[in-house]
């Protein structure tokens, strides 16, 4: 309750009745969930109301729509110029956080409409897709957030009405947010143009034969090599966590997952306390869509997993296995798992051709090579759809590559 950091009746009283007034109670307990000292809830609190007036109040006193991104964003520029009475940097600095985490509190309770990046509202058209590709096709936030970005642009490109669309237009709009990127970047664009467009089919609002205007993006399979390190880096890397301090326990366990099991970043992030079978001694993993699947858990990493639960965690209110080292704690998401890997491994000091989570997937399945298995049973493992995929790891096991090399043209003769 408001009351129980903001002890002066009076003071209580004109915060209740400022313009954030209608929604103080309930942020508070908001952050209250969420683990915020007592102090910081405090500041908090009146950062949302010194953002409200001032939102209210802009432009000469007139009162605008409700505040979005790129409403922070100006407050942002207002604190920086020295607005909110000369206050000091750090002061400011507390002023913005707070502020932004009263406009994740509206988002959140719907009080506020989602918005893009530029803070524009989503079109009803976008909020459509995303909700159809998470009924229908199972697409994961951070996927889906991707996909949204370019939906978004071919909106202000082309139209809200795709009834008008063209062949011509949608490959035009695929070339230009293509061109002069890598192979990876343009093939997210198609695939979400692609993506987009079947939306609209199903839902019959453009033509069905559009479904065939954009073509893949063509490449080379297999062209590359894997970067991977050798086992023995990968320990250095993992022994390099103090596993008794809490976040030591969290990145322990995260590198262990990567390690031992060949998760992808989102894997870990998406894990949930539920799918960890202990009794079993296995743990479930969703992948990129909600086809989920049972991975053994060895003993190392259940035995991480179970110290940093129980020393490292803490009492949230979110089921989520990793959450965050510091108020909210909130379930981490892929690029935080991404920059665990990248802080390991600068700490350690091993060289490694990349700094990101991915590269203990490659180096696992490159070492279960090197020990004997399959490609098939290393494409079960990293739960590849297909054996092709898991194909390129072959190219860094010299030992099978000289058994089945053919002899130069003359050579030995």
């Amino acid at each position: 309750m408001l009351s129980n950091y903001i002890v002066n009746p009076r003071t209580q009283q004109q915060l209740r009745s400022g313009p954030a007034g209608a929604h103080l109670e309930a942020f508070t307990d908001w952050l209250a969930d969420r683990r915020y000292t007592i102090s910081t809830i405090r500041s908090y609190i009146y950062a949302a109301n010194r953002f409200m007036v001032w939102w209210t109040c802009a432009n000469d006193g007139e009162v605008l729509p409700s505040p979005n991104r790129s409403s922070v964003a100006a407050y942002r520029t207002h604190l920086a110029e020295g607005g909110d009475g000369g206050r000091r940097v750090h002061e400011r600095s507390n002023a913005y956080c707070g502020a932004r985490r009263f406009m994740s509190f509206l988002r959140q309770i719907g009080a506020l409409p989602h918005t893009n990046s530029d803070g524009r509202p989503q079109l009803n058209l976008e909020q459509r897709f995303r909700h159809w590709m998470r009924q229908h096709r199972g697409t994961r936030a951070i996927t889906l957030h991707g996909y949204g970005r370019v939906v978004d642009l071919l909106l202000k490109d082309l139209g809200t009405e795709p009834s008008r669309y063209t062949a011509g237009q949608l490959r035009d709009f695929v070339l230009s947010q293509s061109q002069g990127y890598s192979h990876s970047k343009a093939d997210t664009v198609v695939t979400a143009v692609r993506m987009f467009v079947r939306f609209l089919v199903s839902s019959q609002e453009c033509k069905d034969n559009l479904l065939h205007a954009i073509p893949r993006v063509a490449g080379w399979r297999l062209a590359s090599l894997p970067r991977y390190i050798d086992p023995a880096d990968i320990e250095r890397i993992i022994c390099a966590c103090d596993t008794s301090t809490p976040l030591g326990a969290r990145d322990h366990s995260i590198l262990l997952l990567l390690a031992r099991l060949g998760l992808r970043a989102g894997d870990v992030a998406g894990l949930r306390l539920g799918d960890i079978d202990w009794t079993q001694s296995r743990i479930r993993v969703s992948g990129k869509s909600r086809h989920t699947a049972w991975l053994p858990l060895p003993q190392d990493v259940g035995n991480a997993l179970l110290h940093y639960l129980t020393t490292g965690r803490g009492t949230v209110i979110h089921d989520g296995v990793f959450v965050t080292s510091c108020a909210p704690y909130t379930p981490i998401i892929a690029r935080q798992v991404s920059s665990t890997a990248e802080r390991a491994i600068r700490r350690s000091g091993v060289k490694t051709p990349s700094l990101g989570a991915h590269l203990f997937r490659h180096s696992a399945a490159t070492a279960w090579l090197r020990q004997g298995l399959t490609l098939q049973a290393v494409g079960t493992l990293l739960r590849h759809h297909d054996v092709d995929t898991t194909a390129i790891y072959a190219k860094v096991d010299g030992d099978l590559l000289s058994q089945i090399a053919m002899p130069w043209p003359g050579e030995g003769a």
